[in-house]
């Protein structure tokens, strides 16, 4: 999982190849939730699609959002 939290401070954000071995690691181990946000280049109108998969408890999940905005924010 560090490589994942790596590549999420990169400029080039996580690379498919990381989150698809995350997502077949995370079964064999006892992740009990996680979060995966996504989002496209925007379109002409500045608009960007993003998307969101969790898997698990959703007010963990919630959570763990909450959480990372704050740690963002440099909180």
């Amino acid at each position: 999982m560090g490589k994942i939290i790596e590549g999420l401070f990169g400029r080039k954000g996580i690379p498919k190849k990381d989150v698809k071995n995350f997502l077949k690691r995370k079964s064999k181990s006892r992740t009990i939730c996680y979060v995966l946000i996504t989002c496209h280049e925007s379109k002409e109108d500045g608009k960007m699609d993003v998307e969101m998969k969790y898997e698990g408890d959703k007010y963990l999940a919630s959570y763990m959002i909450d959480t990372a905005s704050k740690i963002m924010q440099g909180e």
